[in-house]
């Protein structure tokens, strides 16, 4: 009888992990893979990011960008998805650096987001950076 419970118990115990390790291992609809960095140099802060749709996407690229002063809270600056250069229409995968100015010492927080846009929805993904201004 406790042989049984043992058996059971095992059972369930590996039925659950094996719930919780497929959903978090599945994928986007729209997104295979992506790419964020954000570092300074030159008195600019520079913004890589890399995203590829699972297929053609209608839309893909960064949604949007925010650069705040760590030391204030003020967002010294701000990109959209509708700006030159952070996203591209009709494409299975788009990459690019966008680049803002900075102060020399001053830290800075840096939001990312990237997307993926089809048909079916838009899936987004975020990092957020720490970055100091350096010359």
């Amino acid at each position: 009888m406790r042989y049984k419970r043992v058996i059971s118990l095992f059972c369930a115990v590996i039925c659950m992990m094996s719930v919780v390790v497929s959903a978090s291992a599945r994928a986007s609809d729209q997104i295979r893979s992506y790419v964020m960095q954000a570092k300074s140099d030159d008195g600019n802060i520079y913004v890589n990011f890399s995203v590829a749709g699972k297929d053609g996407m209608d839309l893909i690229g960064c949604e949007s960008i925010y650069i705040y002063d760590r030391s204030s809270g003020d967002l010294v600056e701000s990109f959209d998805e509708n700006d030159t250069g952070m996203s591209r229409s009709n494409t299975a995968k788009y990459s690019n650096m966008i680049t803002a100015d900075c102060e020399v010492g001053t830290p800075y927080r840096v939001e990312v987001t990237i997307f993926a846009e089809d048909s079916a929805g838009r899936d987004t993904r975020s990092q957020t950076f720490y970055v100091t201004g350096q010359a």
